[in-house]
Order: C-alpha cells, then sequence, then structure tokens
C-alpha cells in the first residue's frame, strides 16, 4: 500500500498496523489467530438467504470463504497485503470467487444501501459504525465480535462497555446480543476472555395498509370486530367510537 502525500496522516497508522498483521500472518508471531471461521457468524447465517456480504478487515479469509462456500458474493478488505494475498490463493484452491482490496478502514468506501450482510470481527468498529449503518440494505445485517473490557482483568484488551455495542447501531434492530467468557479468535494465550455479540437487522420500510383476515385494508379503511369499528392509520389499527351494525 502507498501512500500520497494528502492521506499521510492515515497511512502513517495503518502502514505499521499493517506491517504487523503481515508478520502474524506469514506465521513469524506464533499461533496467535484461529484458523477457522467465526463460530457466531456461521451460526448466524446458517439460515439467511445469501446475498451481498462484506467482511471488514477480512485478514487471511477466514471469514469471507466460508460465507462464499454459502453462497454469499463476497467482498473483503484489509490493509495488511499479506492477509489479502493469503485470502485469495485459498479462495483460488478451493475454486471460490471473493472480491478484495488492500486498503483500510478510512479509505474504503462502504457506499450506501449496498449491502446485505457486514462482518465486523476485531476490528476498529466504534469508528466505522455509523458508515456500516448506512451502507446496509433493508433487511441487511450485521455481525460483530469483540472483546468487553472487562477482558482487561486476564489480558491487556478490551473495547466495549457493558452494552457500548448494541448503542453504536440505534438504527438497526436486535435480533441477538450475547456477553459471554468464551475463547476469543484472537488470543496468543488461549485465553478466556469476556466476549460481546451482536447480530441486528436493518428495518424494511413499513408497508402500507393494515392486515386483516389475510387482507391488506388500506389507510383509512375500516374492519368489523363483532359490533367493533376499527380504522386504518398510518401507524396501524386503531379503535373508532363508531359501531358495525351485524347483519
Amino acid at each position: 500500500m502507498r501512500c500520497s502525500l494528502m492521506l499521510f496522516a492515515l497511512c502513517a497508522t495503518a502502514l505499521p498496523q499493517a506491517n504487523q498483521y503481515n508478520s502474524t500472518y506469514r506465521g513469524e508471531d506464533g499461533d496467535v489467530f484461529s484458523r477457522n471461521p467465526n463460530a457466531f457468524l456461521v451460526e448466524m447465517t446458517r439460515q439467511r438467504k445469501p446475498g451481498k456480504a462484506l467482511d471488514v478487515g477480512m485478514g487471511q479469509g477466514r471469514n469471507s470463504i466460508v460465507l462464499a462456500q454459502l453462497g454469499w458474493d463476497v467482498t473483503g478488505f484489509d490493509p495488511a497485503d499479506e492477509g489479502v494475498r493469503r485470502a485469495r490463493a485459498e479462495a483460488d484452491r478451493l475454486g471460490l470467487k471473493i472480491h478484495t482490496e488492500i486498503t483500510t478502514f478510512e479509505q474504503f468506501d462502504f457506499g450506501e444501501n449496498r449491502w446485505d450482510l457486514i462482518v465486523l470481527t476485531y476490528v476498529p468498529t466504534k469508528a466505522i459504525a455509523p458508515k456500516v449503518e448506512r451502507a446496509l440494505k433493508p433487511g441487511g445485517a450485521v455481525i460483530v465480535e469483540d472483546r468487553h473490557v472487562d477482558t482487561r482483568r486476564v489480558w491487556p484488551a478490551g473495547t466495549f462497555a457493558d452494552n457500548e455495542l448494541v448503542a453504536l447501531f440505534p438504527g438497526l434492530r436486535v435480533l441477538r446480543y450475547e456477553d459471554v467468557w468464551a475463547r476469543p479468535d484472537w488470543s496468543a494465550k488461549k485465553l478466556y476472555e469476556r466476549l460481546v455479540r451482536l447480530f441486528a437487522e436493518k428495518p424494511l420500510p413499513r408497508a402500507p395498509g393494515c392486515l386483516w383476515e389475510g387482507r391488506v385494508i388500506p389507510e383509512g379503511g375500516t374492519a368489523c370486530w363483532e359490533v367493533v369499528k376499527f380504522r386504518c392509520r398510518a401507524d396501524g389499527w386503531q379503535f373508532t367510537q363508531e359501531k358495525c351494525v351485524l347483519p
């Protein structure tokens, strides 16, 4: 990754980090991360219809590969070129197609209403959360796993306080949230650490009208339950002072 003068401030921090992870992916730092896909990701996507997925900080591609195997159209990016190279090589070996970029979290164009799934495992989620929320399509979901600050009791790492992860995505509907002691995907000591996990979805636009006995009643329309009359408003059924006439 080359830096222009205008991007020097971003690259000043990104390049050392990329070099650090390059040595990790080459195996120079020992066995410090799992080669298996993230278990929470696999569980949450097993019954989900595949679409366009973004793997943020894809590393050596463990999550991108499993998503491609499940039928997703996967794009992944990472500032560490060695990780991306290994991801491409593994995808080629398995006969899978994934799209990859070597770029930073700041420079990547997340877009708007673009992705059906965004994966954030052990990446700077706080810095990019607003971009992620905008980038999800309606009905799209984000999957996050990272450390709770309480992990610092056993290891000098930790990101999120109680329920802080949920609060980062105010426009999403929480489908599942976990706060557990477990082994993280990234750990030199293989310790049990306090982890937080989130599976949340961008709501679909509300369909117009109301439902009554399998029929769509337009806004302003009415329906009767015995002698009680309801009227369909923009926010749903409301009682009226009117009475229904029984046949």
